[in-house]
Order: structure tokens, then sequence, then C-alpha cells
């Protein structure tokens, strides 16, 4: 260990990222997009070196114009025999330098670790191997396990599903309405985010959080929908919006008292209507592993599991 010294980039050293071995077989970390078009900043991307070779590697990611790194969304710790502590190592350099005490993100006090992986892996030895590297090197470094999420896609070929007609959607315009609907959904909420919000911060304070982060998307709000049954009660919120890359739903939820009655389904097709009406090629959206009649809407509307994800915080 003590011959390994490490550094983020510096300007134009892009090549020194990519100088790393050849990627896991396994597809553990592999990403859908090409690194080009993923936006890392150079400083947010750390290396471990052992002389002139990297052995193992790090990349931190914001969004465009945010101050500080939102998650840790490629991590290699390379293949040697040291390669946990190496990882290890190498993500407590990187996290002492990027947490500072101005910190701010919507994941939380640092950045939280995004580890892409198939949609088969736990059946499959080399990939469960590759993710037990990732996941002990994380928690060496600090992190522990937070969820495990579902990678959902839709696209028009799949086929369009009939518009609702037992609901009725408004425009979600009024946030107070907003914040007290989300703040009723939080409640038994099955997902994880909600969860770890409610137990730090309380049902208002998650419900406002739930707010200003999907606002803050660039898609804007303009696509968010209040879901009315026939007696005109308000029974759900779906907020469609665009993240740096794709279409999404950036939050869905039902009323606690109107939940049973299979509304998810109707708000998911709601949103495809108006993205497919905007000409969107394709959705992406993810759900917990837990939270399976979300899960379920998903499948029935039609999406696809592409991948699954595994965060750490």
């Amino acid at each position: 260990m003590s011959d390994l010294f490490f550094r983020p980039l510096g300007a134009g050293e892009y090549d020194l990222f990519h100088s790393y071995g050849p990627l896991p077989a396994s597809g553990v970390g592999a990403r859908g997009i090409p690194f080009d078009e993923l936006g890392y900043r150079p400083d947010w991307l750390w290396v471990a070196l052992r002389g002139d070779e990297v052995v193992a590697r790090a990349a931190f990611w914001g969004p465009p114009g945010s101050e500080h790194p939102f998650s840790l969304d490629w991590f290699d710790p390379g293949t040697g025999p040291d390669r946990v502590e190496v990882g290890a190592a190498l993500l407590r350099a990187a996290y002492a330098a990027l947490v500072t005490p101005e910190y701010s993100a919507p994941s939380g006090e640092r950045p939280d670790f995004h580890l892409f992986l198939p949609v088969d892996w736990r059946e499959r030895p080399d990939a469960v191997a590759d993710v037990a590297d990732r996941v002990e090197a994380a928690e060496r470094a600090g992190l522990r396990h937070s969820v495990e999420r579902l990678n959902l896609r839709w696209i028009p070929d799949y086929g369009l599903p009939p518009r609702s007609t037992r609901l009725t959607f408004t425009p979600a315009e009024d946030d107070g309405t907003v914040v007290d609907l989300l703040a009723k959904i939080a409640e038994g909420s099955l997902d994880a985010w909600d969860r770890r919000n409610l137990a730090e911060k309380g049902v208002r304070a998650t419900a406002e959080a739930t707010l200003v982060d999907v606002a803050g998307f660039p898609g804007g709000r303009h696509r968010w929908r209040l879901a009315h049954d026939a007696s005109g009660d308000l029974v759900g919120i779906v907020m469609p919006t665009r993240n740096s890359k794709f279409a999404t739903i950036g939050y869905i939820g039902v009323d606690p008292a109107h939940r049973g009655h299979g509304y998810a389904d109707d708000m998911v097709a709601e949103t495809l209507h108006i993205f497919t009406a905007e000409g969107e090629p394709e959705v992406r959206d993810s759900t917990d592993v837990g939270n399976t009649p979300m899960a379920a809407s998903f499948a029935r509307i039609g999406y696809q599991v592409v991948s699954r994800r595994m965060i750490m915080i």
C-alpha cells in the first residue's frame, strides 16, 4: 500500500482514466451510456497509481452546473490480491477531498455509490464476485448498503396503454396541495428514499424535500398531474419530467386511503401519453426491488427491466 498514490485527474487526462485494464466480463459496473456522454469532470475522476499504472479508479458525477458531485457511479478496485484495500483507500482519499464542510447534494451528506448490475447478477458467480469486491471496498471506506433498484425502460414499440377511464388529471400547480399529498403518501411508503428521509427529517420535511428535488430536474414541472377519482377525491400524484438524458417519472404515489385499486397503473399510463405526445423515444424509470406493488405496476404497463442498481450511502 505504501507504493500507491491517489489523485484526481487534471485537465486533458481522460486517457489516464481509460488506461485501466479491461472491464469486468461479468458486466458489473457497466453503463448503458458511453463514457463521453456522461459529462464527467476531470477533477471528479480519481485514480490509484502504482508507479505509472492505474490500478483502481473512481468516477464521481453531478449534473451540469452542480458545485459538488451527487454520486459515485463508476468504481473499479482493480484485480490484484490487495484490490479490496486498494479500492477502499482510493475511496477514502476521494471522499476526503470531495466532501468538504460546505458539501451539499440531494443524495445526503456525501455522494452515494450507484453500482450498476446485470439483471441476472445474483445467478452468476463471476458477477457475484465482482459485486463483493466493490461492496467490501465501499464498506471499508465507510459506506453502507441502502437499497437495490430495478432499472426499467419503456419505448413506444412496447405498445401505448390506454388512458384511464376512471381517473381524471389536473395540473399540479399549487405547492401547498402537492406537499400535503406527498406527506400523506410518504407515510407507509415502501420507497427506501422516502423511509430514510422520514426517519431523518419527519413527514412534512420529507414531502418538501421531494417537491424541491423533483422540481430541480431539467424537465421542469409542467407535466406534473394530480389524479382524481370519479367522486372528485384527490387520490394520487405523478410527476413526469426529464433528467439529464431521458424522460422519467420523478415521483409517483397514491394516497394511502386510496391504495389497493391499481391507480398507479392509470398514472403511469397517463405519463406515457404525455411523453408520447411530446415525441419522446423512450422513458427510463426505476423502483426499489422491495417495492413490489410499483414494480408490478410497471410490468403490467409494459416496461422492461434492463438492469439493476445497488445504492450505498
